[in-house]
């Protein structure tokens, strides 16, 4: 039944697609993009105004209706022919596909970030048919961006609960939907935009650092890392493709706006999209055909239109998280700076003005970074923006002379210059938001730099493709084709070669589930008794923090923090917030790397401060069966299975066990 429902959603979209193409002449190829987009946001304006999951059925009536009446209107021959698009049967078959092998393969979340948000916030998102920060329960990240999770919130609306896979595989769509767009080129040939998408769908793989032979997540993760890269280049991609009137700028703003929703960087991501329409509006069109002077004009106003949804979407939601969660405003760093303060002192620093020693040594780290630290299968970014800049310049070559030729330069150019800045922008947020640690190593650098290459390729990559598809006859056709099939047959070749994981998305891994399998049937046990009103701590001795990313993932229950530090059940001041805890006897315990010198009165205030209901004992140790027993009905044994305990503190022995679970840790 969970394969019948996405396939429903799969034909939905297709039908409203050729629909909208047929009745428009464009190529169908064009609109599951914007389609996705716009059912993002008239979930976001439902959510907003608490009827989300109202939202949801009217996206279908929507896209039922209109598929009926448009295809109608257009009849049989226009829509069979709009139907034939290469664009739209990749979508439609990469989907059936994914979706099939997702549903006997049934992949699962297992990367810590998957658990602290992106999985989360899908899981609410469909659970609770609210916007999560109006009901952030188990949630820790209420605020972050709902983009992605109200995609797998679109795919799954005709399932009765929520699936891991469904989510995996309404991202996927996404990303394919982002793909079909590329393929969208001038005339109708099929060769070329099936070079177009074999070089983008494999993007993802070039743009990894994952050693060739190890396990790869591509196309099987719920974070944003890859559909934010996709969207960057598929919103420029589209744009090529529809062009600026008013359908075009339509297609184009509805995606700009789900970028902006997909990560926080999503905003300058979608910014700049809008600056490089900007630059191909002015330099990418004949200057023949209107006065110069109303082409700079004409070029603000509708750059000034697409920045509009960006800008929306954008205060919209800090708008309505501020109101459910009462924040003050936005800060960076632990010294709670403006964003206002952060870019004018690190633009200060930059360029000389009362430099830190530590400024001064990351911008030497990332200065070294450009030529040595590795983002793709061709190394560092400069070796990465030398392979892009060879497929603009084929991209140059072949096309048309004029207009052709000064959209690519402009392209390149205004995405090149906008690196430099984003570049920049990241040493800044090193020095203001991460911690010396963090910062020296220049932590998850390729997460960060490697989204924004992998859209600016893609699109290099659709140019290229709409130079040698205007290239008809004789020797430059022929070259053009040739670059072209040399471009994504390079991709290929690397993959290949350098890149090949030893389990992706289409291979069965369910050894790397078995921790999950663990704690998911444990938490089934809790679950039980628990309620989204209860409050749990969990200890899990030994933990490195996986384990407890899990628990909060699958219990149905608020789940407390612990504590870092020192804590004797009066005094706070030697303690920190943590996530999770191990439980030691002192400080020179070392048999744990991250603990809370613990006794048991220190225990049983702390659950008092933090309102717990329950506590869970996910595993024990020597140290618990020793100290602790005394507190529990039954005592506790070092090697005892999960067992979850209702908590009183005015009980003689304040835990009672209430569910136990037996299973292999």
């Amino acid at each position: 039944m969970s394969l019948l429902t996405g396939i429903l959603v799969l034909v939905l979209v297709c039908a409203a697609s050729v629909s909208l193409a047929a009745a428009t002449g464009r190529d169908a190829a064009v609109f599951p993009l914007p389609i996705f987009a716009g059912a993002v946001c008239l979930l976001l304006a439902g959510g907003c105004l608490g009827m989300l999951q109202g939202a949801l059925w009217l996206c279908y009536l929507l896209l039922l209706a209109g598929a009926a009446a448009l295809g109608l209107r257009a009849g049989r021959a226009r829509w069979l022919a709009a139907a034939s698009s290469t664009g739209l049967l990749f979508f439609a078959a990469a989907s059936l596909v994914i979706w099939a092998l997702f549903a006997v393969l049934q992949p699962m979340f297992v990367e810590w970030d998957e658990f602290t948000f992106w999985g989360m916030a899908a899981k609410l998102l469909k659970e609770k048919n609210v916007l999560y920060p109006a009901d952030p329960a188990n949630l820790r990240a209420v605020s972050g961006l709902p983009g992605l999770g109200l995609v797998s919130y679109f795919v799954q609306g005709f399932a009765a609960d929520f699936g891991e896979w469904q989510c995996l595989a309404g991202y996927d769509m996404l990303l394919m939907a982002c793909l079909s767009a590329a393929a969208a080129l001038p005339r109708r040939r099929w060769a070329h935009s099936v070079a177009v998408l074999a070089g983008g769908a494999l993007l993802p793989f070039f743009f990894s650092v994952v050693p060739a032979g190890t396990a790869s997540t591509v196309y099987a993760n719920a974070m944003a890392d890859v559909p934010l890269a996709l969207l960057f280049g598929g919103v420029l991609c589209l744009w090529f493709a529809v062009g600026p009137g008013r359908l075009g700028m339509l297609l184009t703003a509805l995606p700009l706006a789900l970028l902006t929703l997909a990560k926080d960087m999503g905003f300058a991501y979608a910014l700049i999209a809008v600056f490089v329409i900007f630059l191909d509006l002015l330099f990418g069109r004949e200057w023949k055909r209107l006065p110069r002077g109303r082409f700079f004009g004409g070029a603000v106003g509708r750059a000034a239109v697409l920045a509009a949804p960006v800008l929306a979407a954008f205060l919209s939601w800090n708008a309505y998280t501020a109101a459910h969660l009462e924040t003050t405003g936005a800060s960076v760093g632990s010294g709670g700076l403006s964003y206002g303060q952060v870019l004018f002192g690190g633009l200060a620093q930059f360029l000389g003005i009362d430099r830190t020693g530590k400024f001064a040594d990351l911008m030497g780290l990332m200065a070294d970074a450009f030529f040595a630290r590795s983002v793709s299968l061709v190394g560092a970014p400069a070796f990465a923006i030398a392979a892009i800049t060879l497929v603009g310049a084929a991209a140059f070559a072949f096309a048309q002379k004029g207009a052709g030729r000064r959209r690519v330069a402009a392209v390149w150019g205004g995405l090149a210059f906008c690196f430099a800045a984003f570049y920049l922008f990241h040493l800044i947020l090193y020095y203001y938001n991460f911690s010396d640690v963090e910062a020296y190593a220049l932590q998850d650098f390729d997460r960060y730099i490697g989204p924004y290459l992998q859209g600016w390729m893609l699109a290099m990559l659709c140019l290229l493709g709409h130079s040698a598809a205007l290239r008809t006859e004789g020797v430059p056709a022929r070259l053009a084709d040739l670059a072209l099939l040399g471009a994504s047959a390079c991709v290929a070749v690397l993959f290949a070669w350098r890149g090949v994981p030893a389990s992706g998305f289409w291979t069965d891994s369910d050894s790397r589930y078995l921790l999950r399998q663990d704690v998911k049937a444990r938490a089934a046990a809790a679950n039980q008794v628990l309620d989204w009103d209860d409050t749990v701590l969990v200890i899990s001795q030994g933990d490195n923090a996986t384990r407890w990313y899990y628990y909060t993932y699958e219990l149905t229950a608020q789940v407390a923090r612990g504590y870092g530090g020192f804590f004797n059940g009066e005094d706070a001041s030697s303690r920190w917030d943590s996530d999770f805890m191990n439980l030691v006897e002192s400080e020179n315990w070392t048999l744990y790397d991250y603990k809370a010198v613990c006794t048991p009165p220190a225990l049983v205030a702390y659950l008092e401060e933090k309102g717990c209901n329950y506590l869970l004992i996910d595993r024990a140790d020597d140290y618990l069966e020793r100290s602790f027993s005394p507190l529990f009905e039954g005592g506790l044994t070092a090697d005892m299975p999960m067992t979850l305990y209702s908590f009183d503190p005015d009980a003689e022995v304040p835990f009672t066990p209430v569910a136990v679970a037996e299973s292999e840790g």
